[in-house]
């Protein structure tokens, strides 16, 4: 009778850890992208950064001024957060950052399941040469300067893009929690 007992109290607490290695979630900040775009958001207000618009934040990250937006799905469930620097007009500063945080993000995740630092079309023999043409390449969408990490639970993807102001450029990272990713794309699936 106790060595049924004793099965049973295993069977459960094995059923328990595989529930919670099921829904595991992906983390921003600590914070599990998991629940409603409302309480994650209401979590980065504890942490620090102040509402700015619908599903957006500002705050510090990684000891920088950033915009956090709150990607959610059509029942308010968060799936994504992206997180995006301030502009930067000079290209030596903007790769110094990227390559900083690939470094940073290295140390912590591994080596990154993609990265890539090229320029498109002509841009790639004008910025060996000239050096401030690798901003006109970012504001014609000529820069690809990219580093992906397919994590357990989800994925994080770093970028440089195209600022708000002529020859400007931004680091986006996003971070995209696979089950929650899941239960959207199913409902995307379903409505096909």
């Amino acid at each position: 009778m106790k060595r049924l007992l004793l099965f049973a109290a295993l069977v459960v607490c094995m059923a328990g850890t595989l529930h919670a290695q099921e829904t595991e979630h992906l983390k921003f900040k600590g914070i599990p992208i998991e629940g409603s775009v409302d309480s994650f958001g209401c979590k980065l207000v504890a942490e620090g950064f102040s509402k700015v618009a619908q599903n957006a934040y500002r705050g510090k990250f990684m000891r920088s001024d950033c915009t956090v937006v709150l990607v959610g799905a059509d029942n308010g469930m968060i799936w994504r957060v992206a997180i995006a620097f301030g502009d930067v007009n000079t290209w030596s500063t903007l790769r110094s950052s990227f390559d900083g945080y690939v470094d940073l993000y290295t140390e912590k995740y591994g080596r990154p399941t993609k990265i890539v630092k090229e320029f498109l079309g002509n841009y790639d023999y004008l910025v060996k040469n000239h050096a401030d043409m690798a901003m006109n390449a970012i504001f014609n969408d000529s820069c690809n300067y990219n580093a992906y990490w397919k994590l357990q639970h989800g994925s994080i993807d770093m970028r440089i893009v195209k600022g708000k102001s002529y020859r400007s450029g931004v680091i986006v990272i996003t971070y995209t929690d696979d089950t929650n990713k899941a239960v959207v794309r199913s409902a995307d699936l379903d409505e096909i």
